[in-house]
């Protein structure tokens, strides 16, 4: 289109520190990130990929985020929140609330 690009190399950051203990097993920041959503948007997120996305996002956010800006694109994942029922539910009895 001979259009600049808009997103650059170096505008792209991969962290995989939230992935433990792996695909699709929680960890407390994921736990963390789909309860604030929850609770704070009514969004729901999966404890697959947009949970564990969101918290390294929040992570991000906290350390280093004020003055950047952040863009999470919530692509689904409504079907994995039956597929986990029981494991979120007893891991958000857990978690503390706010």
């Amino acid at each position: 289109l001979g259009v600049s690009p808009v997103v650059l190399d170096e505008d792209i950051r991969l962290d995989d520190r939230f992935l433990a203990p792996g695909y699709g097993q929680l960890n407390d920041a994921t736990v963390e990130a789909i309860s604030l959503l929850a609770r704070a948007e009514g969004v729901f997120l999966d404890p697959v990929y947009s949970g564990k996305t969101m918290a390294c996002l929040l992570e991000m956010a906290r350390n280093g985020g004020p003055g950047r800006t952040f863009l999470f694109v919530h692509t689904g994942g409504t079907p994995a929140l039956f597929a986990y029922g029981e494991s979120l539910t007893a891991a958000m009895a857990r978690a503390p609330s706010d």
